[in-house]
């Protein structure tokens, strides 16, 4: 067994002998019916940025932390820096990867790009508008991001890694690429279920 840590989450990965073990056992969470909705917090390096509401279906859906990610965005950028967030909930589609007795593990669909020669996965975006015009700032990874499900206390912890950020005017269709001073690892934690 392989362990790690994901913002306080214990994460195991199964060798595959374990997963031979489970074979023909059916204890992945899901089920298509259900349908929950979830309190939590959006983290970078342990400090809440912003808090927002998942609700889980066959997809996750989440309002991301438009402000905290604009100001890295636009830091340089006056007009940009001055528009307003939409706040729209993100749709974010999982794909079930594996478990163990203590979690599911899910990866985040994304859409892969080649810019310039390295390739980067895009899994959310979300838009400001600047007088009158949006414009959409999608979230750039080198690797897609992933949700895990802790079986023991019902939680969820959804995390990814921003590298850069490609800005997108709707109007124009003129992209910009735009570089943290350093990759942001973001994370969103589920504190409480409401339903």
């Amino acid at each position: 067994m392989v362990l790690g840590m994901l913002s306080g989450c214990l994460l195991t990965a199964c060798s595959v002998e374990d997963a031979e073990s489970y074979a023909g056992e059916d204890k992945f969470f899901y089920d298509g019916d259900q349908h929950a909705v979830y309190d939590g917090e959006w983290t970078v390096n342990r400090q809440v940025v912003d808090t927002a509401r998942l609700e889980v279906t066959k997809v996750l859906k989440v309002r991301l932390p438009e402000e905290y990610l604009g100001a890295s965005c636009f830091e340089n950028d006056e007009a940009l820096s001055a528009g307003k967030y939409k706040g729209q909930p993100v749709v974010i589609p999982f794909r079930y990867e594996g478990y163990t007795d203590y979690a599911t593990f899910n990866s985040i669909s994304s859409t892969e790009k080649n810019y310039n020669g390295t390739v980067l996965f895009n899994s959310v975006s979300f838009t400001v508008a600047v007088d009158g015009v949006d414009y959409r700032v999608d979230l750039l990874s080198d690797e897609p991001g992933n949700a895990v499900y802790r079986n023991d206390n019902g939680q969820w912890t959804i995390g990814f890694t921003v590298k850069s950020f490609l800005v997108t005017n709707q109007e124009t269709h003129e992209e910009q690429m735009r570089t943290p001073h350093t990759p942001i690892a973001l994370y969103y934690n589920t504190k409480n279920r409401i339903r």
